[in-house]
């Protein structure tokens, strides 16, 4: 294939989407660039805190857990909340939880923040969903999610460089980065993402004139 096939290739494949959603695929982008507590968070409690394996293991199944209670209460939250309100507050959720990891040290209070740091986390995959289907005209809506999906898999690999390297500068300083760059998302969403359009109130129909009865 020649380069300019592979040139009209790309750009018919990131062609054609509404502004927004780069916004939201750039928002998605970092928080999985953040997102690499995870992958270090098992060393954190072995070697930095001297855990046991077996309860390492426990608290990353707590993640896990908690994204799966997450996903029912993001959907239902982005009902009743809305796309962006429920993103921003599960952002800043994170973001916190992230930022707490740094400095609690008690083995269950980890637990518990990991526990929730997994609700929050997931809670926002059912607005980002719900967004994309709404900002992204219907022909474009599965492309569109495989371009965020790919936003997913770019970003955990820069992660994974990058947590590896930041690690040097301590297990603490990750989480720490990690709170930063989910408050970045939430920022991102909040201030670049369009807002809903407000429904326009039910219209008053005028009630039909009476007919008038010919004369017989």
């Amino acid at each position: 294939m020649s380069i300019d096939s592979l040139r009209r290739s790309a750009r018919e494949t990131v062609s054609g989407l509404p502004p927004g959603f780069w916004w939201l695929w750039l928002s998605t982008l970092v928080n999985r660039t953040g997102a690499f507590v995870l992958t270090f968070l098992s060393l954190y409690l072995t070697v930095e805190l001297g855990h046991s394996a077996w309860f390492a293991g426990l608290v990353v199944a707590l993640h896990g857990l908690g994204g799966v209670a997450g996903s029912p209460l993001g959907g239902a939250l982005t009902d009743r909340w809305g796309r962006r309100p429920t993103m921003v507050t599960m952002h800043l959720a994170a973001a916190a939880c992230a930022a707490a990891l740094a400095v609690v040290t008690s083995a269950w209070a980890i637990a518990a923040v990991v526990l929730l740091m997994g609700v929050a986390m997931q809670a926002v995959r059912p607005s980002i969903n719900a967004t994309i289907a709404d900002m992204v005209p219907a022909h474009d809506v599965r492309r569109a999610y495989a371009l965020n999906y790919w936003a997913l898999n770019l970003g955990f690999a820069i992660a994974s460089i990058g947590g590896g390297a930041a690690a040097f500068l301590g297990y603490r300083t990750l989480f720490v980065v990690d709170a930063v760059a989910t408050t970045l998302c939430a920022v991102i969403v909040f201030l670049r993402l369009p807002r809903p359009a407000r429904r326009a109130g039910p219209t008053r129909r005028a009630s039909p004139s009476p007919r008038r009865r010919s004369a017989c």
